[in-house]
């Protein structure tokens, strides 16, 4: 299997009793193929790295389709090596980016931006609510808190995304003390 000037994949001699490459194969070789094109213009360590593992992941798809080794040409260093039936497995992931600096005073005034924002809505709608319907409005906000609680849990690790999550959190927990000191007096 090699990739050839043009962005073509060039899987070589055929032999007799060779099954045909099933359509979702072929596609993936045709993206690998113009992932490698551009990459091999303006990639970095990344994506020549993401690039030589997906070759390598479909030479050996390629190899047990077909009962045999197949010879994979690293279109990066151009060197040659046979993939083995049954070489597939999982993928070594690549490790992670090092993380950057946190950006606090942006982090916090955004997280400060939804608490308020959150707040303001939830006391709003609670306060219309409960002139509608009564005490209804605290089994209501009881599950919008739980309803929004998992997908929060969830991004309080993901780069940007954790501020609005803190905020949101945040605002939710001033609602109800505002919502509760409410009821008292």
């Amino acid at each position: 299997m090699e990739l050839v000037t043009g962005g073509r994949v060039v899987l070589g001699e055929r032999q007799p009793g060779d099954p045909a490459l099933p359509l979702e194969l072929q596609d993936a070789l045709r993206e690998w193929a113009a992932f490698a094109v551009s990459v091999m213009r303006s990639g970095g360590p990344r994506e020549l790295e993401l690039l030589q593992r997906r070759g390598r992941q479909l030479a050996s798809r390629v190899a047990d389709l077909l009962g045999r080794p197949v010879e994979f040409t690293d279109p990066i260093t151009g060197e040659v090596e046979w993939i083995h039936v049954g070489s597939t497995g999982p993928i070594p992931r690549l490790p992670p980016e090092p993380a950057g600096p946190t950006p606090w005073a942006t982090g916090l005034t955004v997280a400060a931006f939804f608490a308020v924002l959150v707040a303001f809505g939830d006391i709003v709608l609670s306060r219309a609510f409960a002139e509608a319907f009564g005490l209804l409005w605290v089994p209501a906000n009881l599950l919008v808190g739980l309803g929004l609680a998992p997908s929060l849990y969830l991004l309080r690790n993901t780069g940007f995304w954790r501020w609005p999550a803190m905020g949101t959190a945040a605002g939710l927990g001033v609602a109800w003390l505002v919502l509760l000191l409410g009821l008292l007096g």
